[in-house]
């Protein structure tokens, strides 16, 4: 994949599809569950914005051919996709040859509880693909991974910041301490992967190597957290037994293409998103379940029946 960054001319679009995306690697996960069936050879245009890590779930598909972040705003794609009618990808291409940029969201679609399968209802949906990981990828992984043991049930982490915590009236650090008690105690096997960003401060005070949880570290006693790339983390993913998380891209990415069980948590306006977007096999097996952010001691009854069925699985495996 090329990397445009920010400044990109026409000339490095074309020949291929050109879409303007929001920024989310969730967001793209979804709808790349389409475009992969279209056959075309893509430019991915990213709304611009923190933590601008878009690119690198972006170079994992082997059909993305260059990568650049703009200016335009997210209001900006609801309204071009609603003034040109692009419901279908039958649309997309008879109104814009490749080279053209289109404007293009599955949110809102999916933010009104309509299943994904029926966003481009003209295209398959491939829920479930494989990323383009390599070898310097499963490396990264591998240095959280060895320094597990056999016994261990190994559970992917994410809190996020301080600062999402606060915007989505979410956990804080002394629930995340509750709930990783009632996980332990129910799960003594269990071991913690603490996944995300190095901007994800809530997520970094958690994890205290003294604790009185067990934690996956590498050599130095290091968490993954802001220790690995997208492909490095996504890696790590499919070494782990499941992935418990606020609702980032890392469950999108787990759950699709990493065919890792996940227990996602969502704010209570998100309630029909948090079911839209997941392959409904996956939902209808308790591979996925999805929860609003109740006490810590109130949602742990659904927690511990997702818990059953990682142990289950990974015996039966």
């Amino acid at each position: 994949m090329k990397y445009l960054g920010s400044i990109w001319r026409r000339e490095d679009l074309d020949h291929l599809r050109t879409i303007v995306v929001p920024s989310g690697i969730g967001e793209f996960q979804w709808a790349w569950t389409k475009y992969l069936n279209t056959g075309e050879k893509f430019a991915i245009l990213g709304l611009d914005g923190a933590p601008r890590r878009l690119h690198q779930f972006c170079e994992l598909h082997p059909n993305v051919e260059a990568f650049g972040y703009c200016s335009f705003d997210y209001s900006q794609i609801r309204g071009f996709q609603q003034h040109h009618q692009l419901d279908t990808w039958a649309a997309v291409k008879e109104k814009f040859s490749p080279g053209s940029i289109v404007m293009l969201a599955c949110n809102p679609h999916l933010e009104a509880g309509l299943p994904l399968s029926t966003w481009l209802p003209d295209l398959p949906t491939t829920y479930q693909y494989k990323l383009d990981l390599n070898d310097r990828h499963a490396e990264a992984a591998d240095g959280f991974l060895r320094n597990s043991l056999p016994e261990d049930i190994l559970i992917g982490l994410s809190c996020a910041s301080y600062r999402g915590a606060t915007v989505w009236n979410t956990w804080g650090f002394d629930a995340w301490q509750e709930f990783l008690n009632l996980v332990q105690a129910e799960l003594p096997e269990v071991r913690f992967a603490m996944i995300g960003g190095s901007w994800d401060d809530l997520s970094s005070d958690v994890f205290e190597l003294n604790s009185q949880f067990k934690w996956l570290t590498d050599d130095r006693g290091n968490p993954p957290i802001g220790k690995l790339s997208f492909g490095g983390a996504a890696s790590l993913l499919h070494g782990l037994d499941g992935f418990i998380g606020f609702s980032s891209g890392l469950g999108h990415v787990a759950c699709h293409c990493c065919r890792t069980p996940t227990f996602m948590f969502w704010p209570e306006h998100e309630q029909l998103l948090s079911r839209s977007w997941v392959d409904p096999a996956l939902l209808d097996s308790g591979f996925y379940e999805p929860s609003r952010w109740l006490a810590p001691k109130d949602v742990f009854g659904r927690v511990k029946s997702w818990l059953r069925f990682v142990t289950d699985r990974r015996k039966i495996s």
